[in-house]
């Protein structure tokens, strides 16, 4: 017992055990964010195909949402789906559903032959077990961080909190065995440092350094046939890979802007009053004198909670 109380570390003064104590986290931190690496750092990358599957890259970018989208699109342009005042519906005659892929087919069944509005994470939740083939294509090709990986550096990461709470612990009981109770520093330090750790070490990124790299790869090569949906004629192809790998943002102002603006609809200004009618008269400078300077019935600026109608005058 005596040798717990009375030894280098728990004779330590104060400001000296935090240098020390401060130096151990540093070193814990480093040898740490050694260890926590994504293997496939200096990994050649994948050969890109001539025609990729707009499917698998979408879900490469960013998951079965992004599956969902580029199958929407791939619907309307056949013919199943259609799109009216920024809602999608079934198209009335379509071909037959059999020359549709599985997944194409539960996208096609979200929705009614009413408009009507849908939630893509619903669908997507449906659509998730037909993009498990995605999942493993691209795990074996190590393109996403693996779980296992994952696993590995939480283990990394609890060793390196261990350490830190132990010898701060111990030094913090020893020092109020002896009665003395400066021990502020010491507790931030150690709380800090093993939050830091935690966070860092169970962060995950979707992709790997390698799956990062090929999508911007795969952006670089395709990045043409992100001008040619807008100032030329691509082919159904060409949208749907477009949509895969920049998203439906890249469709704004082409043929298919309807379909952008069901994801991102346009926003309107609204003036703070109505404009009255020319039955009742216009609102002049003397009915609205109690108005801030510059402002109208019809104008920006509001007055007592906006015009209370050009008849009345404005509403104070």
């Amino acid at each position: 017992m005596d040798a717990l109380l009375h030894n280098p570390i728990a004779d330590m003064y104060g400001p000296d055990f935090l240098l020390l104590y401060g130096s151990i986290i540093i070193l814990t931190v480093l040898v740490c964010g050694w260890l926590i690496q994504d293997p496939t750092k200096n990994q050649p990358l994948p050969l890109i195909p001539s025609e990729p599957d707009p499917y698998e890259i979408a879900y490469l970018r960013s998951g079965t949402v992004e599956v969902v989208k580029v199958a929407i699109l791939n619907l309307i342009q056949r013919g199943y789906l259609q799109i009216a005042e920024q809602l999608i519906s079934q198209a009335q005659n379509h071909n037959n559903l059999s020359e549709l892929q599985p997944l194409e087919q539960q996208v096609f069944s979200s929705f009614s032959s009413t408009p009507a509005i849908k939630s893509i994470n619903s669908i997507a939740e449906k659509v998730e077990p037909y993009c498990n083939i995605y999942e493993e294509e691209l795990d074996n090709e190590q393109l996403l961080y693996a779980q296992k990986w994952q696993t590995s550096n939480i283990q990394v990461g609890l060793i390196a909190a261990t350490i830190i709470f132990s010898l701060g612990s111990y030094k913090l009981l020893v020092a109020l065995g002896k009665g003395r109770h400066n021990v502020g520093f010491l507790i931030v330090m150690s709380v800090l440092s093993i939050i830091g750790i935690l966070w860092f070490a169970s962060k995950r990124s979707r992709l790997s350094l390698r799956g990062q790299a090929y999508l911007q790869q795969l952006q670089q090569t395709f990045a043409e046939a992100k001008t040619k949906v807008k100032f030329s004629i691509p082919s159904a192809f060409e949208y749907n890979l477009v949509v895969a790998l920049f998203g439906v943002e890249a469709l704004a102002g082409t043929s298919y802007d309807s379909y952008y603006k069901v994801f991102f609809p346009p926003t309107y200004s609204r003036t703070s009053s109505r404009q009255s009618s020319s039955s009742n008269g216009s609102c002049s400078s003397s009915s609205c004198s109690s108005c801030s300077s510059g402002s109208s019935c019809g104008g920006g600026s509001s007055c007592g909670g906006g015009c209370g109608g050009c008849g009345g005058g404005c509403g104070g």
